[in-house]
């Protein structure tokens, strides 16, 4: 009875583990620096910087604009579908991007009606 419950212990530890890693990889494929454009969106969030990294184990980002950073407090990547919930002005927005292939697309409402948004790899910087 007792090696029982040592053994179905391991089994939850391991299915948690596994879990838990499995997600990690999953968000592993966007971390790094993306230019974004919104063509209908209104100067100057028409275009910038969309930054993914890993902060305390958990998903995190920022926007940069205009040489402004403004942070992502909520951020989840799961299906190829990357959810974004920040506030521009005051108003909350809710950005759904799905990655496909090396490119992220997606549209959001606005107060001014949907915005769609598509999301590339940033070019490295040439020497």
């Amino acid at each position: 009875m007792k090696a029982s419950g040592i053994l179905l212990a391991f089994l939850v530890v391991m299915t948690i583990t596994l879990s838990s890693n499995a997600a990690e990889k999953g968000y592993k494929k966007i971390l790094g620096v993306w230019e974004f454009t919104a063509p209908s969106a209104p100067q100057p969030y028409d275009s910038g910087l969309l930054t993914l990294k890993v902060t305390n184990q958990k998903l995190t980002g920022e926007f940069t604009i205009q040489g402004q950073t403004m942070p992502i407090p909520q951020s989840e990547f799961a299906d190829n579908m990357l959810t974004l919930s920040f506030e521009v002005e005051s108003t909350p927005i809710t950005l759904k991007l799905k990655l496909t292939d090396s490119v992220m697309e997606g549209t959001t409402d606005s107060p001014n009606g949907p915005v769609k948004v598509t999301v590339k790899r940033a070019k490295k910087a040439v020497k």
